[in-house]
C-alpha cells in the first residue's frame, strides 16, 4: 500500500509542474497568402484561428496579421506580430527558444 501511494505522488507531483503550451495563429481571411508556414514547434501545433471569429475585446488587442501567440498554462505569455508587410517573420527556432526559456 505504501508503495501504490508513494508512486501515485510521484505521478501526481510530475503532472502538477508539467506546464502546458498553446501555440495560436492568429490571421485575416484577406491575409490568408501569409499564414505562418511550420505547423508544429518542439512538438506543439501551431493552431490557426479565423480574427474575424474572435470577439470584439480580442480584435483590438491584435494590431497587425498573422500574429503568433504562445499561451503557457493557458496565459498569453508571449506573440510574434506581423510587420508592415503583413508577414510573421518569427522562425521556427526563434520560437522554440522561447518555449526552451518557459520550461526551464
Amino acid at each position: 500500500m505504501k508503495k501504490l501511494i508513494l508512486i501515485a505522488g510521484l505521478l501526481f507531483g510530475l503532472n502538477a509542474t508539467a506546464q502546458k503550451f498553446d501555440l495560436v495563429q492568429i490571421n485575416a481571411d484577406w491575409n490568408q497568402s501569409n499564414n505562418i508556414s511550420f505547423k508544429y514547434v518542439n512538438g506543439i501545433p501551431v493552431k490557426y484561428a479565423r480574427l474575424e471569429d474572435q470577439p470584439p475585446h480580442f480584435k483590438t488587442t491584435i494590431k497587425s496579421v498573422p500574429t503568433l501567440i504562445l499561451y503557457v498554462d493557458g496565459r498569453l505569455s508571449y506573440s510574434w506580430p506581423a510587420g508592415i508587410d503583413l508577414k510573421c517573420k518569427a522562425t521556427e527556432q526563434e520560437v522554440a527558444a522561447v518555449i526552451n526559456k518557459f520550461k526551464n
